[in-house]
């Protein structure tokens, strides 16, 4: 499930307060402040946002949102580490890439899980 998965199932108000949290903007670029989410919300304070991050619900939300930053974050250090090695070999650097590419083969093998789980159930709703 996706952080935009559980953004449809949210009312709208929260769905554009942890886009506005979290920077989920689809333009990245957006940079929204707090005066123009109010008046986008037409709400005067953001005590109702407070008490809701206090909840399971936002908390769930936050976890998601950070598992995908995680896999983004990989990526990138991936990038990094490789130029790295390729331009300056050296046997710390070796051990993280070997590291880094351990730990990548295992999102890859939840991803495969996950994407077989959903082809099967995608499966299940063909009717004859």
């Amino acid at each position: 499930m996706t952080i935009y998965d559980v953004l449809k199932k949210l009312p709208y108000k929260k769905q554009l307060y942890v886009k506005y949290k979290f920077n989920l903007w689809m333009d990245r670029e957006k940079e929204m402040t707090e005066t123009e989410f109010l008046k986008q919300v037409d709400l005067k304070s953001m005590g109702t946002y407070y008490r809701w991050e206090r909840t399971p619900e936002f908390k769930h939300i936050t976890s998601i949102v950070l598992a995908t930053k995680q896999a983004n974050d990989l990526l990138e250090i991936y990038e990094q580490l490789k130029i790295k090695v390729e331009s300056n070999p050296n046997p710390k650097d070796i051990e993280m890439m070997l590291k880094l590419m351990k730990e990548i083969n295992l999102h890859n093998k939840e991803a495969e899980k996950f994407f077989a789980k959903n082809d099967e159930e995608d499966e299940d709703d063909l009717e004859l």
